[in-house]
């Protein structure tokens, strides 16, 4: 269950960073509507950060620690609580908005992406060497 929770997280970060980059090349072509593809694969990556978050307590209610680094628990907030917020903003600005909802679903996801990538920096250690080894590369 630890290597699922491993590359989920990795999947969930690489799924973000597509929407983050979707988004910036919609806003710099001028484009009005948000492609429909885009709100599927922000969608799918909200319901793998839920699974994530559940595989996540279960580990946890096993006994596995996230052990990396001297604040290691700032893994849980890193890699749960923070991204569903971020998650949760960017979409009720995407909502709000009437045209270019991938403006706010950019944003979120942006927040997100960058919480997601802290929450396994801070499982696997603050080092490049770390990260890469603990990911498989």
């Amino acid at each position: 269950m630890t290597v699922l929770h491993r590359y989920l997280g990795i999947v969930i970060v690489a799924m973000f960073l597509v929407v983050v980059v979707t988004a910036l090349a919609l806003r710099v072509t001028r484009r009005e509507e948000t492609p429909v593809w885009l709100w599927v694969v922000q969608h799918w990556t909200e319901n793998l950060l839920v699974v994530q978050t559940v595989t996540g307590l279960i580990l946890l209610f096993m006994g596995r620690r996230a052990v990396g680094m001297p604040l290691a628990w700032l893994h849980y907030f890193y890699g749960s609580l923070f991204p569903l917020v971020a998650i949760i903003g960017g979409r009720i600005a995407g909502l709000r908005r009437e045209r270019r909802e991938y403006v706010g679903l950019g944003w979120g996801a942006f927040i997100a992406f960058a919480l997601t990538f802290r929450g396994i920096q801070t499982a696997c250690g603050e080092a490049w060497e770390d990260l890469a080894r603990c990911v498989g590369w």
